[in-house]
């Protein structure tokens, strides 16, 4: 695919009233933004970690691009548009109460087209829904045959609120009809074990062996057949399941708020190339058996905010290639060893949002190469059991919601040795001593928001690398002494206490923070948010390296007099009328006693 050269005027003014067409880079388009693989927000990089692959090739290319709002009479205004467009949106107009169909004939024109874009009317928009009182009839429908003549070229297909017509078989029982060839010989025997067979490293597609039902008697027995036989045969019992089979070059189908119900195996085989397939928020309640064994390159698939409500290892069968897998958004509860099959590059998965109530030990294992997981969600409480996160050798990103772990204890977390970032939100009244042992590679540790009352002096033992902690809006009344130490945690650099119910320190709180003749790593502590009881012991406080800024900076709860008063400005301003001669200094810690003059301080 060449450059266009002649970008002018020229192929613009061939556009039709009621379009604009332009040239731009695909880079440049808004569909460019769903090709690109999701990252999870607030998700630090991992310089391991490249969650990229190739679908931007034609990132740079200059595109034809034409953007068409269409109600009534579509079909003329489509009929009147270059032939040679490549990249091709069309917007429902209007109030939605008119249906308007897309044909085979409706495309077949557009023989270079790489790129289509289609969407409905959002009908739960307040402003279309007081005045539409025809939402059930109208809309754009997608005749099972439209997208036929576009199969050779297209690459990127996203379709919104449309209604996709005839994509559930019309009998169940006729579906899994099946004859057995005459040509093959009467003593053929398939062990079970040859009922999935699949090309790993291949681009050929996968290969389904099914069971016929012809035989209903119980005692009957059933028939094996190959998948093209069984194809060749189900041709004559379905209505257009097969809407997106023809797609050959297809790499990225989007399929947003479409009000599928049902999918099937059919809707995707054949979809070699396909890399990225989204189907989100829609009406799913099951995964059909091997139901993408159709995509066998699929990188991306998400099923996120849909009504799924359990998951069985051969629902996602064959997606050997896939590196990301999306499920937040459903009704999954549980999660055990039976819910995934192997998944050699998965890297990562999202199970956010979901009423998650138990994972069962050894529910990974089959994931070991996975680099993120995301886990529990609002609508339930998830506990954790001994080796329910075993397994997950490379795991780096782990974020936990909604737990609740009356004790976190070591064998809760263990299994995950390369561990670098870990967040935990939801309920964990204590942290056991040595609870994060198996962690020594864990660099960033956040346990803020988990109502923590109690804490071992010993917890973070064993956390050598880590560099940030925070314990911030838990309902810590008390640090332990020496729980913070840069002679155990040799790289921490940042405390985080804001939020707790905290009156005190230890007095040697700030002492294990110093290595004596080495400058000093951590450098901030914030103690904001804390009831603090001011008193002269605070003069070992180490101004340097608490948070002083005025937004932020710890401030005296008691006593009364001195209520609201940041704590160093009661010290250097005398609030707290502690005589020099009494301040403690510690061996090894520079002066802390002179605190400078400045209005952004307090």
């Amino acid at each position: 695919m060449g450059q266009i050269i002649d970008i002018g005027d020229i192929w613009e003014t061939q556009c039709p009233q009621g379009c604009s067409c332009e040239i731009q880079k695909f880079s440049d388009l808004p569909l460019h933004q769903w090709t690109i693989p999701r990252k999870w927000s607030n998700t630090p990089t991992v310089d391991e970690t490249d969650f990229s692959f190739d679908n931007d090739h034609i990132g740079d290319e200059l595109l034809k691009v034409a953007t068409c709002v269409v109600a009534e009479g579509h079909e003329k205004l489509l009929s009147m548009l270059p032939s040679d467009i490549q990249v091709l949106t069309i917007l429902r107009s209007g109030r939605g109460d008119a249906e308007i169909f897309f044909k085979a004939t409706t495309f077949q024109r557009f023989s270079e087209l790489l790129s289509l874009t289609i969407e409905g009317i959002d009908y739960n928009d307040p402003s279309v829904k007081d005045v539409n009182r025809y939402e059930s009839k109208g809309g754009i429908v997608l005749a099972g045959d439209a997208l036929f003549p576009l199969g050779m070229t297209l690459l990127y297909l996203n379709l919104e609120r449309v209604r996709l017509t005839s994509l559930n078989l019309t009998s169940k029982n006729k579906a899994n009809l099946v004859i057995k060839p005459m040509n093959l010989p009467n003593d053929e025997k398939l062990h079970k074990e040859q009922v999935v067979t699949s090309a790993t490293n291949e681009h050929k597609g996968h290969r389904l062996i099914f069971l016929s039902q012809q035989n209903s008697g119980e005692s009957d027995d059933k028939e094996i057949l190959p998948y093209d036989i069984y194809k060749q045969e189900m041709d004559g019992y379905r209505e257009n399941v097969g809407l997106f089979t023809g797609l050959r070059a297809l790499t990225h189908l989007r399929v947003y708020d479409c009000a599928l119900k049902d999918i099937s195996w059919h809707m995707f085989d054949g979809l070699d190339s396909l890399l990225y397939l989204s189907l989100e928020k829609n009406n799913l309640r099951f995964i059909p058996e091997f139901c993408f064994y159709g995509t066998p390159n699929l990188k991306l698939l998400s099923l996120a905010s849909n009504q799924l409500l359990t998951l069985k290892s051969i629902d996602l069968a064959g997606l050997l290639m896939l590196e990301q897998l999306d499920l937040t958004g459903n009704n999954l509860t549980f999660l055990s060893e039976l819910s995934f099959p192997p998944f050699p590059a998965l890297r990562m998965a999202d199970f956010g949002e979901n009423p998650m109530d138990s994972v069962f030990p050894s529910t990974f294992e089959i994931m070991n190469t996975t680099k993120q997981l995301y886990l529990g969600g609002t609508g339930s409480k998830l506990k954790l059991q001994r080796n329910s996160l075993l397994g997950l050798l490379q795991l780096k990103i782990l974020h936990l919601y909604n737990v609740e772990i009356p004790l976190l204890e070591r064998f809760i977390l263990q299994g995950m040795p390369s561990l670098t970032h870990l967040k935990i939100r939801g309920n964990i009244s204590s942290v056991d001593l040595d609870a994060f042992s198996d962690l020594g590679k864990l660099i960033d540790l956040d346990l803020s928001y988990c109502h923590i009352e109690h804490i071992s002096m010993d917890a973070f033992y064993g956390l050598e690398k880590v560099k940030r902690i925070d314990l911030s809006n838990n309902d810590l009344e008390f640090i332990p002494p020496g729980l913070f130490s840069t002679q155990y945690q040799k790289e921490l650099k940042e405390i985080i206490l804001t939020k707790n119910k905290l009156t005190t320190l230890p007095w040697d709180f700030f002492k294990t923070l110093w290595t004596v003749n080495k400058p000093s790593q951590v450098q901030n502590i914030k103690l904001d948010g804390n009831p603090w009881d001011c008193t002269c012991s605070m003069a070992t406080w180490n101004p340097h390296l608490v948070n002083r800024i005025r937004e932020t900076a710890p401030r005296c709860f008691t006593p009364k007099r001195l209520q609201n008063w940041g704590v160093f400005h009661a010290l250097r301003k005398g609030g707290l009328q502690c005589k020099r001669s009494k301040r403690r200094r510690m061996h090894g810690i520079p002066k802390v006693l002179n605190y400078e003059d400045n209005n952004a301080i307090s």
